[in-house]
């Protein structure tokens, strides 16, 4: 199977025109069927999808994520108890504009997103590169964040860091990702985890409003923003995560070639109220393989109150 990143910020823009910018936002019950809408966000036309109802739960995506990247299995599981909201940040998919090169501006952005939808205070899930804003998001916004999903990522740069494999960087900087690309950077290699990875991708090519991919342009200015931040060259992020006071989720596969799971050690050892969830066999897209047995998990933290989580445990 093959999945094209080839689309172009023209055809992005192009294609935008054909969707009216609609607020206040449509939900559909179903992350398949839901449209592609527009918001006007500081001059930017922001492409979004809301699957649910209730309480707002902001998703935050990886590097070169779009909306087509969200599980359906995973969304929908979620959208049962929540609103969930999928965006692209500026530059992304069919939003416009130009990715920034500061992990800072994403999460200035997240925020600012939420507010043109009317949203003062919500929960953030950050998968991955969405996990570093996430962070930042909390740090800098708290007043905007009542609790927080960190999912496959990591701190910033610290003695404990530990990097990605480097196969996985060449591989997801490839033009074109065939079957053993997306097992490798989001699956593991056992077949069962080979088994997941089909499942996972017959789900995504049933999203009926398609996004269209990251430009070069636009991975390219990713992986600059995601250097400094690992470097701490905007703010030593690492060191304020002590400053995190609401709850926070973090969850991983074991075998994550991008974040290793010691990264998400060091995240629990730093923020004061956090829980931190391992799935064994699984990789830095755990989330979609074991989304029958994370959601719950999920949903049971989202719905647990402001108390302590201090925990950590392996499946």
């Amino acid at each position: 199977m093959r999945t094209s990143h080839q689309k172009t910020a023209n055809t992005s823009s192009a294609e935008t025109a054909l969707h009216p910018l609609t607020k206040p936002e449509v939900s559909a019950s179903s992350s398949i069927k839901a449209s592609i809408q527009f918001i006007k966000v500081d001059g930017l036309n922001i492409a979004y999808k809301v699957i649910g109802q209730g309480k707002p739960i902001i998703f935050l995506a990886r590097f070169r994520g779009t909306l087509n990247d969200w599980d359906p299995a995973f969304v929908d599981a979620v959208a049962k108890s929540y609103r969930v909201i999928l965006f692209d940040a500026p530059g992304v998919g069919r939003s416009t504009g130009v990715v920034s090169t500061s992990v800072t501006k994403w999460a200035d952005q997240a925020v600012q997103f939420a507010h043109a939808l009317g949203i003062e205070h919500a929960m953030y899930l950050g998968w991955s590169m969405g996990g570093a804003a996430a962070q930042i998001i909390a740090i800098n916004h708290p007043e905007s964040v009542d609790k927080l999903l960190l999912l496959a990522t990591g701190p910033s740069g610290n003695p404990d860091f530990a990097p990605a494999n480097p196969e996985f960087g060449s591989r997801a900087r490839k033009p074109v990702y065939e079957f053993d690309d997306y097992q490798f950077l989001f699956f593991y290699k056992s077949e069962t985890a080979k088994a997941a990875c089909a499942s996972y991708l017959k789900r995504v090519n049933l999203i009926q409003d398609k996004d269209v991919a990251v430009t070069p342009e636009g991975y390219n200015n990713m992986t600059a923003a995601m250097a400094d931040f690992k470097a701490n060259k905007e703010k030593n992020y690492f060191d304020a995560l002590k400053d995190i006071k609401i709850p926070v989720l973090i969850a991983n596969g074991k075998f994550d070639p991008s974040y290793p799971l010691m990264n998400s050690y060091v995240l629990e050892r730093e923020i004061p109220n956090s829980k931190l969830i391992a799935y064994p066999d699984a990789g830095h897209g755990f989330l979609f393989q074991y989304h029958t047995q994370f959601v719950p998990e999920l949903l049971a933290f989202l719905s647990s109150g402001n108390k302590a989580v201090k925990a950590s445990y392996s499946y």
